[in-house]
């Protein structure tokens, strides 16, 4: 546990240090997120460059405590500058999309993975890195969301036998990042942040069981409230005849905040739900394996989307 330790203490250090200078850098380089667009809730200037502390944290992560390994940098990195040109100039869909299915790719090969794992693998970056980027709309909202998403995959690491250096990484990266992040935040995830928290989510989520294609199942359900929103946000968008990739202010953060709820509570209140729905799939691996999380994952995720679409 030493190593999960350092690993987690370096991500905090790392991350924070560049969180405290990050406004500076984002004015001079002219990377400000500003409040005022019709989709920004935000009412003071942030710089959206939080992703780049976290993707330092993790190079610096695996070259003290040995992970993450190297070639799942790599995939990491190639969704990382990826948000931050997006960030910049702003992205065709179709561009972002085929940058995340090679990034996918990658991911399964750093796994060791192919076949139906590496597709899964590969669809499952795509699907994770837009489900955190759809939720990343309210200060600390991700970051609670991930953390709890962390400590679910940490725990059914621990419980197979292999220490979770990686997951501790990210998870201290992200509580460092969260300082600044947290109501009135004054550094933003950006896309360059969200997509690389998505990428590193399923490739962890996608270890577990030695990689295999019920593991990666029942790993991937433990992003829960994400993909909750995620579907969610798809059906509402379909039936209603928006185009998907068009932004609204009809997600199930917003719905709190119109109902005068706080933004803290609903960052809090969304990883309160995160940790049920991941406790029902860390409860269901320790009972009897990934095959009954795989289904008890599946199954909620479906009950969540329901019921988001029923009670908006």
């Amino acid at each position: 546990m030493d190593r999960v330790m350092a690993a987690a203490a370096l991500g905090a250090v790392v991350s924070f240090l560049w969180s405290a200078a990050a406004p500076r850098v984002g004015s001079r380089l002219g990377l400000v997120d500003h409040p005022g667009a019709p989709l920004k809730v935000h009412t003071s200037p942030a710089a959206p460059l939080g992703g780049v502390g976290l993707y330092a944290a993790l190079i610096v992560a695996a070259v003290v405590v040995g992970e993450p390994q190297a070639a799942l940098l790599v995939a990491a990195g190639v969704v990382f500058v990826l948000g931050l040109v997006d960030d910049r100039r702003g992205l065709s869909p179709g561009v972002r999309l085929g940058v995340e299915f090679v990034a996918g790719g990658l991911t399964a090969w750093a796994l060791g993975l192919g076949g139906i794992a590496g597709i899964l693998v590969a669809l499952g970056v795509v699907v994770g890195i837009n489900a955190v980027n759809l939720f990343d709309g309210l200060d600390g909202l991700v970051v609670s969301v991930a953390l709890i998403t962390l400590v679910g995959m940490g725990l059914v690491g621990l419980g197979e036998g292999r220490v979770p250096v990686a997951e501790a990484a990210l998870a201290g990266a992200l509580v460092g990042f969260g300082v600044f992040n947290w109501h009135p935040a004054k550094v933003f995830l950006g896309d360059n942040g969200s997509y690389l928290i998505g990428l590193m989510l399923v490739a962890f989520g996608s270890r577990l069981d030695g990689g295999s294609e019920v593991g990666i199942v029942a790993g991937g359900s433990m992003f829960g409230v994400l993909l909750v929103d995620l579907a969610a946000t798809v059906l509402r968008r379909r039936r209603a005849g928006v185009p998907l990739f068009e932004g609204d202010r009809s997600h199930l953060y917003d719905r709190l905040r119109e109902r005068g709820v706080g933004v803290p509570r609903v960052a809090l209140a969304a990883a309160a739900a995160q940790g049920v729905l991941t406790g029902v799939v860390v409860g269901a691996w320790w009972i009897a394996g990934p095959g009954l999380a795989a289904v008890a994952g599946v199954v909620v995720v479906v009950l969540g989307v329901a019921a988001a679409l029923r009670w908006g």
